[in-house]
């Protein structure tokens, strides 16, 4: 796996990611920009938006290609590719995608809020059978049984793969309109209530309901920020984040809905420029020093 270095990693290409993906353009940074064909679901859904200045009574999806076309003559890229994990180190921070390596000086968090919001019992088993990355997981349940929580159908391909490897696959979409899985799988409907076990992982519960694992993927559109980058201050399930979008690790920025309320456009696309001046402000620094 080759590493792909770069001044400024951005992890989400909503609204706050695009924009800061154009202001380090114009600051002449070398970054990537990870998310999505899409980018934006939730915008490209609303039948209306009404508050965004200069434009009003504009359809979301309108709008949504009007931010696309203005990277497109920025010749910026989105690359479709989702951070399961990222650490920092000497250098920075290092991502890890499903195929892909990204090493970056500085480090921007667009991820976005999750609807759905951590399962009961989530947060204590990561790294304890519970994991966000099935592709990059996987081998480790070679001939078990692992259970795929999926939020989004994207995880049917996830969920594909692991049926090639382990000995049983549990599949519980939390969405409409699946698409074609392989006929090992068992597809089990309903909300899921916990994750439970002792040291590790041992059961999905779906109310009464109980599922053995000994495995468990949870599959979102976007990941938890807490999850995604450890040491990250959470203040009630948002990123703390001072004026300049600094997070409480240095040289790492967050904007848009994951710091929090309001969530709004206007906010998202503001705080997304202040993140990149300010991680640029950073790497200028840092270069100097």
């Amino acid at each position: 796996m080759d590493l792909e270095q770069f001044d400024l990693a951005i992890v989400g290409c909503g609204p706050a990611g695009m924009s800061a993906a154009l202001n380090a353009k114009i600051r002449r940074k070398s970054f990537v920009l990870l998310g999505t064909p899409i980018c934006a679901e939730r915008l490209q859904k609303a039948p209306m938006v009404d508050n965004y200045l200069g434009l009003p009574e504009v359809r979301g999806d309108i709008l949504l290609e009007k931010f696309q076309t203005h990277l497109k003559r920025m010749n910026i890229q989105v690359e479709n590719a989702k951070a399961t994990n990222i650490f920092k180190d000497d250098q920075g921070f290092s991502l890890v995608s499903r195929d892909r390596l990204f090493q970056a000086r500085s480090l921007i968090l667009c991820t976005g809020v999750s609807p759905s919001g951590l399962i009961p019992g989530e947060a204590g088993f990561i790294g304890r059978g519970a994991g966000y990355c099935a592709t990059c997981d996987g081998p480790l349940y070679r001939g078990k049984k692992v259970g795929v929580i999926a939020y989004h159908p994207d995880g049917e391909e996830e969920a594909n793969y692991l049926a090639a490897i382990c000995q049983g696959v549990v599949y519980i979409p939390q969405y409409k309109n699946r698409g074609e899985l392989d006929p090992r799988i068992k597809v089990v409907e309903g909300r899921p209530t916990r994750i439970s076990g002792a040291e590790v992982v041992s059961q999905i519960e779906l109310g009464d309901k109980r599922i053995p694992v000994d495995g468990v993927f949870i599959l979102r559109e976007n990941m938890p920020a807490e999850q995604l980058l450890t040491g990250l201050e959470m203040r009630e399930g948002a990123i703390v984040v001072d004026k300049e979008m600094r997070t409480s690790i240095a040289g790492a920025y967050a904007a848009g809905d994951c710091t929090g309320k309001p969530y709004q456009l206007a906010k998202a696309v503001g705080e997304g420029g202040v993140a990149a001046l300010s991680a640029v402000k950073y790497l200028d620094s840092a270069r100097v020093g």
